[in-house]
């Protein structure tokens, strides 16, 4: 039989014949030609298991996609700001701080959220000229209801990256309870996996690393955060 051979299997005992037979050579049963063209047809649709495949590949695609629209979407955060008398506040609390781990002794201070973020106005507004890499836009904190949150603006290119963190004191710590990367929440372990992986920035304001790495104890009210610091604390 040549490659070219049309063939239709026999409905009676199977055999496969070659055309234009119009029965079965081998048990002589008369070849359906009509349900081997069905047969054929339904052999080209796909199957209610290829369309289930299918709609679950979409679904996917469209689900990853929505994550990465949700991640790139930048998002904000509202704040109370202080002014230069905020900031000059923040620094000489910052520093009786410093000053006590230098010391070996233990201190407290009460930030305010106005203090904090007049200073970190001062920072975006001190930072080097924006170059070709990733240039900080926006930072700041606010304190309410118990809990930290923290807001980092970051420019890269044409995209605007946006990060929350939000921390709330456990035990002598404050602890990351979850994130969001531009309006993609992230609660729980993968906040805080997120927020290890951005925690550039704080690492680069030694004062502040230092405060936290040397923490013995936090309370966070409606605009303010108590910090106690003790010497080897870890």
């Amino acid at each position: 039989m040549g490659n070219n051979d049309m063939t239709i299997r026999c409905q009676q005992c199977g055999e496969l014949n070659s055309l234009p037979l119009v029965h079965c050579k081998k048990c002589g049963a008369k070849l359906d030609f009509e349900a081997a063209e069905q047969q054929i047809l339904r052999a080209g649709q796909p199957t209610a298991a290829d369309r289930v495949r299918m709609s679950f590949k979409i679904a996917l695609v469209l689900a990853l996609f929505a994550v990465v629209l949700l991640a790139i979407w930048p998002g904000g955060m509202t704040r109370t700001t202080g002014d230069e008398m905020d900031a000059r506040r923040y620094r000489m609390k910052g520093e009786l701080l410093i000053n006590a781990l230098n010391n070996d002794l233990p201190a407290s201070q009460v930030l305010t959220e106005a203090e904090m973020n007049a200073y970190c106005r001062e920072l975006l507004a001190n930072q080097p000229a924006a170059g070709k890499g990733a240039h900080l836009d926006d930072i700041g904190v606010r304190f309410m209801g118990g809990r930290a949150e923290a807001f980092v603006s970051v420019q890269r290119g044409p995209f605007t990256l946006t990060t929350q963190v939000i921390a709330k004191p456990k035990g002598s710590r404050l602890v990351v309870i979850g994130a969001r990367a531009g309006h993609l929440p992230l609660p729980g372990i993968l906040g805080r996996l997120y927020a290890a992986t951005r925690g550039n920035l704080l690492r680069q304001l030694k004062n502040e690393s230092r405060i936290l790495r040397n923490l013995d104890g936090v309370s966070v009210g409606e605009g303010t955060i108590e910090l106690l610091v003790t010497p080897n604390a870890l």
